[in-house]
């Protein structure tokens, strides 16, 4: 198409991008003698009318905006020939390489310029997301983005492009489902059809994921869906956090907002989950990780003099039942001796036998005991995508009981409304200091257990 002359006004230098019947061309103002840019959406065989409804969406929401980083609306018009039909849109062009272009030439990135673009583009994202209704892009890849050179210390100029898939917050669902976007870019809501102003900072992630990497974000997903970049990159702690954090596959667990990320990339929270702790010396629990896979055995709480008691008192309480006569007496007492005989013994066994195990798999949590190989009192089972809080609460003080009692440390996994307790051991409620056992898990074991889900979950460690 170049040398053609569209509207006799737009002299055509190159094409610069096509995609299933839209074709967007470098052309040359003859009324201004500028270079703009024209989007073209022909009535081909490719055409399809949501196509145009993208379009005229693009067209209206430009003429809306106004911000530096953006192209500007310039002019619309329709195009009717005998060789081709359909629309066009103006726009000013910006003479810049895209982030894919950069990339592909080898150019490398630091992560104070992956700051630099990240939080060029988060300032772009909240005006957009503030406007009313918010205007979200739904396609944000390094092929839109475009980067200026760089001037002394600085990265260059950063520009966001191509709003064919913009829509607004307040764009109603008409019963059919359009999936925009780009896999390994686009969040996992957008997969049906849906998209909030949230999307747009997941996409963001997996593009700096791909500036800091070099790889296409969907090579790097996990069975889980989660991005796996963090081995293969040379980052600071809070920085990976902060990738993660954006990237995460639930709406709920990524920054409720443009601010909330900004403040967050610019002043990094101290979390303790990015100190390192090692499985506490002498620690019996036992941790099973796998790629998406996590298990924690709580092993027994060992024979000891309370359990020795506990197993001498049915005896003691048989041997004066067998000195009693035949009677209601002794009817009444075995009626009452069988719950309590029942308990202790099975109390006994569990502490020596038994194990508690929490298991996390690809979807779904459990928490349930184990005595020689049987599972029993099974909490409710939860999914995995429900766990939305890791709390750790510590050692306290119970001032309602006489003699104010310390409550030891737990810690907490919330899945929804279901909660999944790991702290204690045994069943009785006294600590037997003499035993070389406790019979609740430490608080370095907690601690410990605590950073582990913390990393394999991407939760932060709430404390109590």
């Amino acid at each position: 198409m170049t040398n053609q002359i569209l509207q006799e006004r737009y002299y055509i230098q190159k094409q610069l991008g096509k995609n299933s019947g839209r074709k967007t061309l470098l052309v040359k103002d003859l009324e201004t003698q500028e270079l703009v840019v024209v989007k073209l959406l022909n009535f081909d065989i490719d055409f399809d009318w949501q196509d145009l409804k993208l379009f005229e969406r693009e067209a209206q929401i430009l003429q809306e905006l106004s911000h530096p980083a953006i192209p500007k609306y310039l002019d619309s018009f329709k195009v009717d020939s005998d060789n081709s039909k359909g629309f066009g849109l103006v726009q000013t062009y910006i003479p810049a390489k895209s982030l894919e272009e950069h990339i592909q030439s080898g150019r490398t990135f630091s992560e104070a310029e992956v700051k630099q673009i990240a939080t060029a583009l988060l300032e772009v994202l909240t005006y957009l997301h503030s406007r009313q209704p918010a205007v979200i892009h739904r396609d944000i890849k390094p092929s839109n983005i475009l980067l200026g050179d760089r001037t002394g210390n600085h990265v260059g100029e950063v520009y966001l492009v191509d709003f064919g898939a913009v829509k607004t917050t307040a764009v109603q669902q008409d019963g059919t489902m359009t999936v925009v976007g780009t896999y390994g870019y686009m969040a996992q809501e957008q997969f049906g059809g849906r998209a909030v102003p949230t999307s747009d900072l997941y996409s963001l992630g997996a593009t700096l994921i791909y500036l800091v990497t070099g790889s296409h974000p969907a090579d790097l997903l996990g069975d889980d869906m989660v991005i796996k970049f963090e081995e293969t990159v040379n980052l600071s702690a809070e920085f990976v956090s902060w990738l993660k954090w954006m990237t995460q596959t639930t709406l709920k667990k990524r920054p409720s907002s443009t601010e909330a990320a900004l403040q967050e990339l610019e002043n990094p929270t101290v979390s303790e989950s990015k100190i390192v702790l090692k499985k506490p010396h002498g620690s019996e629990v036992q941790l099973t990780k796998k790629k998406s896979e996590l298990e924690i055995l709580i092993p027994p709480y060992g024979f000891n003099l309370l359990i020795l008691v506990s197993c001498l008192f049915p005896v003691v309480w048989l041997n004066i039942l067998f000195n009693i006569p035949f009677g209601i007496t002794k009817l009444l007492f075995i009626i009452f001796a069988i719950p309590i005989f029942t308990s202790l013994i099975f109390s006994s066994l569990f502490q020596t036998f038994g194990y508690i195990i929490f298991h996390i798999s690809q979807d779904k949590v459990k928490l349930f005991y184990q005595i020689f190989g049987i599972p029993f009192r099974i909490k409710p089972i939860s999914s995995r995508s429900d766990i939305n809080k890791l709390e750790v609460v510590g050692r306290t003080i119970d001032k309602t009981v006489k003699g104010n009692p310390e409550i030891p440390p737990k810690l907490i996994v919330w899945a929804g409304k279901n909660k999944y307790e790991l702290g204690k051991i045994a069943s009785s409620a006294t600590i037997d200091n003499s035993s070389s056992r406790k019979e609740y898990l430490t608080a370095p074991e907690i601690d410990w257990l605590a950073q582990e889900l913390s990393d394999f979950l991407d939760l932060p460690i709430a404390r109590d």
